[in-house]
């Protein structure tokens, strides 16, 4: 009776933490636009990063556009295209910040951690009580994306009507050297 209940409980918290997953799935749409499938971009822009700046100081977008950002970085460090109103940027720098203070991001990329696993184990079983698993810091927020050295990624993004939208970098000290760009709506 007791290892049903268990496993009641188990499945009810699984439940509960696939459905928080998928409610934070890229694709919700926000006051500013939502990310989007590569299938319908109306263009792609590409995007060079360096050592502390974009290629381009604005990009071009129209409301309701869908854009393919291919974004190549060639500096040393890693790098965010991250889209908001300068108000929710300095709110993500902060939390950047407690990510890099923390060790789960490393000027060159995701930090990896080995945590300890708890095992629940029966009086019978012969299992260990526990295991190490390696876990790959975590960067899901739907409006932006990092960008490791010497790599290239994709982000796809459909734009609101909306004013005063910017690209930046959130990475410490990033935005501060001049890496953001503005969207100029047409």
């Amino acid at each position: 009776m007791k290892r049903s209940r268990l496993q009641l409980l188990i499945a009810g918290l699984l439940f509960v933490a696939a459905t928080q997953v998928f409610a934070q799935t890229p694709g919700s749409e926000t006051s500013i636009g939502r990310q989007a499938q590569a299938t319908p971009a109306t263009r792609t822009v590409f995007v060079k990063m360096d050592d502390i700046s974009y290629g381009q100081k604005s990009i071009d977008v129209k409301p309701g556009e869908t854009v393919r950002f291919v974004l190549k970085n060639d500096g040393a460090l890693m790098h965010e295209f991250n889209i908001g109103k300068s108000a929710s940027q300095l709110e993500h720098q902060r939390e950047m910040a407690a990510l890099f203070k923390d060790g789960t991001l490393t000027p060159t990329g995701k930090a990896k951690s080995i945590v300890w696993r708890e095992h629940f184990t029966a009086p019978s079983d012969s299992d260990p009580p526990g295991y190490p698993e390696v876990i790959e810091a975590k960067h899901d927020d739907p409006n932006a994306i990092l960008v490791e050295p010497g790599t290239t990624k994709e982000f796809v993004w459909t734009f609101a009507d909306v004013s005063n939208l910017n690209f930046a970098c959130t990475l410490p000290g990033h935005y501060q050297a001049g890496m953001v760009g503005e969207f100029v709506m047409r």
